[in-house]
């Protein structure tokens, strides 16, 4: 009888753990979805439809029997920028990320009062475990320091990556780094084209890596020059940097290891004129 008992006692409490278990994945698929559609609601408002003049285009017949030629053409979407209509949407909003096409990393780039609060919150200020990019609360100067950090979760494929998802490819993926040298970070009104400079793994907590200001130049080229070193992949495209230069630090967890996180570094260069 004792027996029986205690097999009861552990199959009821096998079934409370899987039905914990189920709930808790299903919090985090729906968390995911949102996450997805909210920032794929971003990514549209920026969107705008290019249309080209074709006077080869099919000639109709308008109500008075008179002949018009379709003149306008659509050549597709195209992403341009607009920081007045992010801020309507999100006044902490300090710019925007996009690599290549947007197929992975395509986010605005927020700033709150601590580093807390944009870790379970999406742009639209809804609580969401997904949460959103953003600086760290510390740098005043916002996306305009010379090394501003920001900070992402690392999402995975029920997200289709975004988020930072796609930042330890540059460590993991064979040829990854050297397909993706740059992405485009839109600060305020100024659209810039970025290169990354160099990628890598570093402790969470205690790390170098998360210094946003320098003393001198001086400090700030000691500071790059161990940002290369660590690097386990060269980036020729970034170019040399100097101490004119301004860097971003983007940060996001690794794969199986809590107290690391991944880096990738970009060097600003080129200012787009859109």
């Amino acid at each position: 009888m004792k027996q029986l008992i205690v097999r009861y006692v552990v199959m009821f409490a096998a079934l409370c753990v899987f039905g914990y278990a189920s709930y808790e994945l299903t919090l985090i698929y729906l968390d995911s979805q949102d996450s997805k559609e909210i920032n794929n609601e971003i990514s549209n408002m920026f969107m705008v439809e290019e249309t080209s003049e074709d006077e080869s285009g099919e000639s109709q017949t308008d109500g008075n029997g008179e002949t018009i030629t379709m003149s306008n053409s659509s050549t597709g979407a195209k992403f341009v920028w607009d920081f007045e209509l992010l801020l309507s949407y999100n006044s902490e909003a300090k710019g925007y990320i996009r690599q290549e096409d947007g197929e992975y990393i395509d986010n605005p780039i927020l700033q709150h009062s601590d580093n807390e609060y944009y870790l379970d919150h999406l742009p639209n200020n809804t609580y969401n475990s997904s949460g959103s990019i953003f600086v760290d609360y510390r740098i005043e100067e916002g996306l305009e320091a010379k090394n501003p950090i920001v900070y992402g979760h690392r999402m995975g494929g029920r997200t289709n990556y975004n988020i930072f998802g796609s930042l330890i490819w540059y460590i993991s993926k064979d040829g990854y780094a050297e397909a993706h040298p740059d992405m485009d970070i839109y600060i305020g009104e100024k659209h810039y084209k970025y290169y990354v400079f160099a990628c890598y793994e570093t402790a969470s907590e205690g790390s170098d890596t998360y210094q946003y200001s320098f003393a001198s130049d001086e400090s700030f080229m000691e500071y790059v020059n161990k940002c290369l070193e660590k690097s386990v992949h060269d980036f020729p495209k970034a170019g040399e940097i100097t101490a004119e230069d301004k860097i971003i630090t983007l940060s996001t967890c690794t794969i199986d290891d809590k107290s690391k996180r991944t880096i990738v570094q970009l060097v600003q260069r080129e200012e787009i004129k859109d």
